[in-house]
């Protein structure tokens, strides 16, 4: 681990998915697990989400680089905060008939976020084809605005750069400069940052694919590697 930038997704990774995203249960040993992580790599750790930095914060308290809303805000290992994408009047356009149509189908929720919309539909698997047809609809006038399917959701973004354009930014700027990139995570929202860690001499990692149990195989890898350097190093 020591040489690396660690990046970490937060859904479906650290955390295991639930019916909505407040319910989410964060480990509690996860935030020191990242403290610690952070400890090895010289403070080159960073979450890369779909979640609001409000959100991110939330759960695992302030103070970490984040690269929010698939990249839309960053907050670098200074602290300083910035938007990399304008606002869309389009995404206004469309707030209020999804509000209507989520509230057609209890247990669907519609999820409010600067730069985004998600339709989230695990409570109501019924309703999935249901709301995606009206965000298709919704969403075809406006060229700035971008569907992308997620576990048992489906985001409405604004066209802009992505995580793997986050991982570049951050590649590009201390601690992160000058080593090996190490990003997990698990949907097709991290595909592209899979392999551009993969492309930069780094390391991709696929829960799915790479990881047998979820986000708890993937803490136990980190504490694993964690004591595989310790160990090394005594």
């Amino acid at each position: 681990m020591r040489g690396c930038a660690v990046f970490l997704d937060v859904d479906g990774t650290l955390l295991d998915l639930a019916a909505t995203p407040d319910a989410v249960i964060v480990p509690a040993h996860l935030r020191d697990l990242l403290r610690r992580v952070a400890q090895r790599v010289e403070g080159a750790l960073a979450l890369i989400s779909g979640r609001s930095l409000v959100d991110i914060d939330r759960l695992f308290g302030p103070g970490l680089a984040v690269a929010a809303e698939h990249g839309a805000v960053l907050r670098d290992a200074a602290g300083y905060v910035f938007e990399t994408m304008a606002h869309s009047a389009a995404l206004a356009a469309i707030l209020e008939p999804l509000r209507v149509a989520v509230g057609l189908h209890p247990g669907s929720l519609l999820e409010e976020k600067r730069f985004g919309l998600v339709l989230h539909w695990r409570g109501a698997p019924a309703a999935a084809r249901s709301l995606t047809e009206r965000a298709i609809t919704l969403t075809a006038p406006y060229a700035a605005l971008m569907l992308q399917p997620a576990h048992a959701a489906l985001e409405i973004r604004q066209r802009g750069p992505g995580k793997a354009a986050a991982l570049d930014r951050f590649m590009r700027s201390a601690p992160f400069t000058g080593r090996r990139p190490l990003f997990i995570g698990d949907d097709l929202t991290d595909e592209p940052a899979i392999a551009r860690a993969t492309a930069r001499g780094g390391h991709g990692l696929h829960v799915g694919r790479d990881f047998a149990g979820g986000p708890a195989a993937v803490l136990a890898w980190l504490e694993a590697a964690l004591a595989a350097e310790g160990s090394n190093n005594g």
